[in-house]
């Protein structure tokens, strides 16, 4: 497939992270990552240098965030899902997806939308279905103690009101996003699973991650992070993170050659 200059350059919801050594030639593997709540498409960045040269990299940007900050935050299952018809959807690349908390729940519903392309997903910091803590929140205090649960929040913006209510008006957005996708259901995929379950992470407890066995009829590896729910960005679990990335890549670059 002959990709149209025009149409890239008009992506937006899709960031382009890094492209692969080959351009401006057609990439044959992509990583695209999707990020937990509040985030923008460079959160995971941390952990994809080693990611092999010859990969695309692309993130999510939802409104209200990095280069879109001038949105309005808040958009709908099948915004996001359209955007990845339109953007990610291509038969020649094949795909491996990244999700972390409300990235590992879109992450399924995106595998849908790009099947047989789609050779892995790598999630983590979520639990099937999604953590009820998480998206039943509702007042401004049950927000606060989401981003408290969570611990990725600096400590200048818990106490500054004003980054908080911004953090808060995004996140609450993103809430409603993830309470939409748990309510339309379960998405079994076909692609293996790679599952980063973190021990002390409260939004996710290790013990339920096991059960995304069910949410593949492809394999299911579990992989233990010591840390809490962003352990897949701790300095200590990007060896075992980069080499869960390379093996879900090269499921891809199997098919690719």
């Amino acid at each position: 497939m002959t990709r149209d200059p025009v149409a890239t350059a008009r992506r937006t919801w899709w960031a382009v992270l890094r492209r692969p050594e080959s351009a401006p030639a057609a990439p044959r593997r992509r990583l695209v990552v999707l990020p937990h709540s509040a985030a923008g498409p460079t959160a995971l960045a941390d952990v994809l240098g080693p990611v092999p040269a010859d990969v695309e990299i692309l993130g999510l940007a939802l409104p209200g965030r990095e280069r879109r900050f001038n949105e309005p935050p808040g958009c709908t299952l099948d915004d996001v899902l359209d955007s990845a018809r339109e953007e990610l959807l291509d038969p020649d690349v094949e795909t491996v997806l990244l999700g972390h908390s409300l990235g590992a729940l879109l992450a399924f519903h995106v595998a849908g939308v790009l099947g047989d392309s789609c050779k892995a997903l790598v999630i983590g910091g979520q639990v099937p279905g999604g953590c009820r803590m998480v998206l039943d929140a509702r007042t401004p205090q049950e927000m606060y103690e989401v981003l408290l649960a969570g611990g990725g929040t600096t400590a200048e913006v818990l106490e500054n009101p004003y980054l908080l209510k911004a953090v808060t008006r995004i996140l609450a957005a993103d809430v409603a996003l993830g309470k939409e996708t748990s309510d339309r259901g379960a998405r079994c995929v076909d692609a293996p699973l790679f599952v980063l379950a973190a021990h002390d992470d409260p939004l996710a407890p290790s013990d339920q991650m096991p059960q995304w066995a069910s949410w593949t009829r492809g394999s299911c590896e579990l992989v233990a992070l010591e840390g809490q729910h962003f352990a897949l960005l701790a300095p200590e679990n990007r060896p075992l993170v980069a080499d869960v990335l390379e093996r879900a890549l090269r499921r891809a670059g199997a098919g690719a050659r």
